[in-house]
């Protein structure tokens, strides 16, 4: 069985895309535009951007890794999603199974009521995505089913894409046990009820005020002041964590730079950090509320969106020409995925995997140099928590 998948645009954002194609495909709209929800006004309803930077080291993998949030509950999409269905009432079921079997047959059973479901798998473990295999167990990541072949043991999936992809049973089983501690986690869809104008407005609000909320209150892992962690350990020689220690002895940092440049710019982002689509969130709520002041806390995420871009572009300096064809073929790799063009993403992917051990074999920078870049980028990072902070405190202000 296969279920109406609505043509659109491939999403930008795991959680909110797959929502956004969940509601187009129930014909469910917008009681104020009376048009399909924007992704933009979902993100935002949710609660809209966050912060989160963490850093993993584990003797078993050749290089750390580096994870960077920037949506709000950026290292949960479940309380994500859980406040924006709520906020939409719409009515959804969370389910988590303990065995493969059960959550594969909870699968089927929401797939027969006709119901899209979103799961939560490991991205690294989907091979059409062409990860490394060093990222296994790192990426949490929500694709929604849309059918299931048994003759061809094939599921029918949605993954930030313009068309259905084909997976096999045990490929999605395997995907989805090794997202840790989730296990076979899923929301199907039922329906959704009323939602008046007047309930939509009030959500509008609370996502913005969640948001200004998150990103203003010191929390581990969560906020803005998790930037000038990460600024302090990029220019700290002495500590364990510091950059300077931990790629000392010609350890190559590339590893860990590509993926500040894949965060911000590809991965689930919309190029600026998910800066940009809240900035348009803010602006499409600034009509809906009759509050034009959103507009100018618009304009202040447009200039930290280039912000944010100018500093993925810096982890890797395109005065080095080997950075400069990395970064476009990363460019390229996202651009064929979302054309659905997978032999063009698998050609891509090889020549990238080749230019990388290249640069891992010879890092085009001695050991000054890196320091030096890590000292810039800290004093970029340093510069965008100013900016976000004024952001954040002039966005609460303008919903009290």
């Amino acid at each position: 069985m296969k279920l109406e998948f609505p043509e659109s645009s491939a999403g930008i954002h795991p959680p909110t895309a797959a929502l956004m194609k969940i509601l187009q495909a129930k014909g469910i709209s917008n009681p104020i535009t009376k048009q399909p929800y924007t992704e933009a006004l979902l993100f935002g309803i949710g609660g809209g951007i966050g912060l989160g930077y963490i850093l993993f080291q584990f003797k078993h993998l050749p290089n750390p890794i580096v994870v960077l949030g920037f949506r709000n509950e950026w290292n949960n999409a479940q309380a994500f999603l859980e406040t924006l269905t709520d906020r939409l009432f719409l009515k959804v079921q969370f389910q988590e199974f303990k065995q493969i079997e059960d959550g594969k047959q909870g699968l089927e059973q929401a797939i027969n009521r006709q119901q899209p479901v979103i799961v939560w798998v490991d991205k690294a473990h989907l091979p059409y995505r062409q990860l490394s295999a060093d990222l296994k167990g790192f990426i949490s990541h929500q694709v929604t089913v849309y059918g299931h072949d048994e003759r061809s043991s094939h599921w029918h999936l949605d993954d930030l894409s313009n068309r259905l992809i084909e997976i096999r049973d045990k490929t999605l089983s395997i995907a989805r046990e090794n997202t840790s501690p989730q296990n076979y986690l899923m929301m199907t869809f039922i329906n959704a009820e009323s939602l008046s104008v007047q309930e939509l407005r009030a959500s509008i609000i609370d996502g913005i005020k969640d948001c200004a909320a998150q990103l203003t209150q010191a929390q581990p892992n969560l906020g803005i002041s998790n930037l000038d962690i990460w600024a302090n350990q990029l220019t700290d020689q002495v500590g364990f964590t510091g950059w300077p220690h931990l790629f000392k002895n010609h350890k190559s940092p590339y590893p860990v730079l590509r993926m500040i440049y894949e965060s911000i710019k590809l991965n689930g982002a919309d190029g600026f950090a998910l800066r940009k689509i809240y900035a348009d969130f803010l602006q499409e709520a600034a009509g809906m509320l009759s509050n034009y002041a959103l507009n100018a806390v618009a304009g202040q995420y447009l200039q930290l969106a280039n912000h944010w871009s100018n500093l993925a572009d810096n982890a890797l300096p395109s005065r080095f020409p080997v950075f400069d064809r990395a970064k476009n073929l990363l460019n390229e790799k996202y651009e064929a995925y979302k054309n659905h063009d997978f032999v063009k993403h698998h050609q891509i992917s090889d020549d990238l995997s080749f230019l990388e051990e290249e640069i891992k074999a010879e890092f085009p920078m001695d050991t000054i140099e890196t320091i030096q870049l890590f000292a810039r980028l800290a004093s970029q990072i340093k510069l965008i928590a100013e900016l976000e902070n004024s952001a954040a405190h002039r966005l609460r202000e303008v919903t009290r």
